[in-house]
């Protein structure tokens, strides 16, 4: 990695884990099973995202994109299979972040501002009507607020890298709900939150270069 991206790299996981720590108080969810989950997701994300996003030749802000993004599902994911819920204002500041980062993309690379907006503009609509229109058909299992948070992933990642990353994440999904069901932890009706499995997707999907 070049010092731009070892520089972020730490600052990000220093400073990750000091803001979940804090997320994890106020939503009281702080347990040493979270804090170990905390700590690890850091380290993969900026640790091991970060030498593999310089390898793949990202620009920096590439790299940012991804890295918030992540990061920001892994404390939604948290919140998620505790609570059961997944926080409006927490989808709301990726919103924001991501609309100032793309304005960063666009003012750098103005002769991309076309294809940015389309892959963006896509991914935000594309993803939330996909799952809208998925909820509506199975009337029950996604909430709005896996809605909201598919929408705002296909924003920072594009429609085309959302796709690849659904395959993921449900592939993920399914196989949590079968495990679940083997080890009769949940039953065909329970619950089961959506965000861990997305945060997990993600980063996977992150990791192999998409």
């Amino acid at each position: 990695m070049n010092r731009a991206y070892i520089g972020l790299a730490l600052a990000g996981f220093l400073a990750g884990i000091v803001f979940g720590d804090r997320q994890m108080k106020r939503w009281q969810i702080e347990t040493r099973l979270y804090r170990v989950i905390l700590v690890l997701s850091c380290a993969v994300v900026f640790g091991l995202g970060g030498w593999l996003m310089s390898a793949y030749g990202y620009h920096i802000l590439k790299a940012v994109r991804y890295w918030i993004l992540m990061y920001g599902l892994i404390l939604i994911g948290l919140i998620d299979s505790r609570k059961k819920i997944i926080p409006n204002k927490a989808v709301l500041v990726l919103l924001g972040v991501r609309t100032l980062l793309l304005a960063g993309e666009m003012a750098c690379f103005p002769q991309l501002i076309l294809e940015i907006a389309v892959s963006s503009g896509a991914g935000l609509a594309g993803g939330g009507l996909l799952f809208l229109t998925v909820s509506l058909i199975a009337k029950k299992g996604i909430g709005m607020g896996d809605i909201k948070l598919i929408g705002v992933m296909g924003y920072y990642l594009g429609f085309k890298v959302l796709m690849s990353n659904l395959i993921v994440t449900l592939t993920l999904t399914v196989l949590g709900g079968i495990t679940g069901l083997v080890l009769r932890k949940t039953s065909l009706r329970s619950e089961m939150p959506f965000a861990p499995f997305a945060a997990a997707g993600t980063i996977i999907t992150i990791m192999m270069g998409f």
